[in-house]
């Protein structure tokens, strides 16, 4: 069987994607404050490693987007990061603003609110008023310039179906999926196996993007794409390797707990500093395992802090 070298050739994916285009529907939320939510929208435009508030986006004109920051009910942001997987929604936002950390510890249910990084967008979409109907149209078109570095030029685009061979475009998709998921029995992660439907399904479907991504799912016949998408799927080994990790910072965690409670005054003045640093870095740990771009890398500095959390429990038993 022909073996796949897509999902870790990165000159390939960045010649196949550059000079392609995308479309990305704005929701009411985004249009009513001339914002765009990065989000998930970049999957498979975008290199992994690089985070999505971090790209480069200009005008037709070569006018830069600016940024900004908004705050708002986690409910109402969870949707544009639904891509990631719902258990790395939180991560993504505290990654992105690190002022979210401490709010989410010390919330109450749904009633706080965080911070994310958007685009304003104030300056290529029109007033409201008489042309309102057509905002409510309207799409937001990516030319990918760079995909491995994350530089797009955006225009505004209003969809006119009567031109569009939707069928056409979403069948070559499904047909890329498909090859994907006969190619490849390893599990893979969700941006790669999307970014693999495109380079299979070929460059046709970036020069005549008909339809958002968001929209292809909601009309494909292919129930796997689904599963792939709702659940963060990755190497087997690299989840065992975290349910250790959890398993033996979680133990530590306790431990160390359990001498500031217990411990004599005497104790606490020689060590409760360098025991309360080291608590604060295993949560931390913690935190970080629900990182949906973690590596293997990223797990052995975990293993190397394990060992030397480990080191000072050795001490203070």
């Amino acid at each position: 069987m022909e073996k796949n070298n897509f999902s870790t050739d990165f000159s390939i994916k960045t010649d196949f994607f550059k000079g392609g285009s995308f479309t990305v529907n704005l929701s009411p939320l985004e249009i009513s404050n001339k914002v765009f939510i990065p989000g998930h929208r970049f999957i498979p435009f975008l290199n992994p490693a690089v985070r999505p508030w971090n790209v480069k986006i200009t005008d037709q004109n070569g006018k830069n987007i600016s940024r900004k920051t908004v705050s708002a009910n986690p409910e109402i942001l969870k949707p544009f990061y639904s891509l990631y997987g719902e258990e790395n929604f939180l991560f993504l936002l505290i990654d992105d603003r690190h002022e979210n950390s401490g709010i989410i510890l010390n919330g109450a249910g749904n009633t706080y609110k965080l911070s994310a990084t958007v685009y304003d967008l104030s300056l290529i979409l029109p007033e409201s008023g008489t042309q309102r109907p057509a905002i409510q149209k309207t799409a937001l078109v990516f030319k990918i310039d760079d995909w491995e570095k994350g530089i797009y030029k955006v225009s505004t685009h209003i969809p006119d179906t009567k031109n569009m061979d939707t069928a056409e475009w979403v069948d070559t998709l499904e047909n890329g999926f498909k090859t994907v998921f006969e190619k490849n029995k390893k599990l893979q992660m969700v941006a790669d196996v999307m970014s693999d439907a495109f380079l299979y399904g070929g460059k046709a479907l970036l020069e005549n993007p008909v339809l958002s991504l968001e929209e292809f799912f909601d009309i494909s016949e292919i129930s796997d794409i689904a599963d792939m998408i709702s659940v963060q799927k990755e190497d087997p080994e690299i989840t065992e390797q975290k349910r250790f990790v959890k398993e033996k910072t979680i133990n530590l965690i306790k431990t160390l707990t359990s001498w500031l409670e217990n411990s004599s005054f005497d104790e606490q003045v020689i060590l409760e500093k360098q025991v309360l640093v080291t608590k604060r870095t295993l949560i931390a740990v913690l935190e970080e395992l629900n990182n949906p771009f973690i590596s293997e890398e990223m797990i052995k500095t975990m293993l190397q802090v394990i060992s030397e959390s480990s080191q000072l429990v050795s001490k203070i038993r």
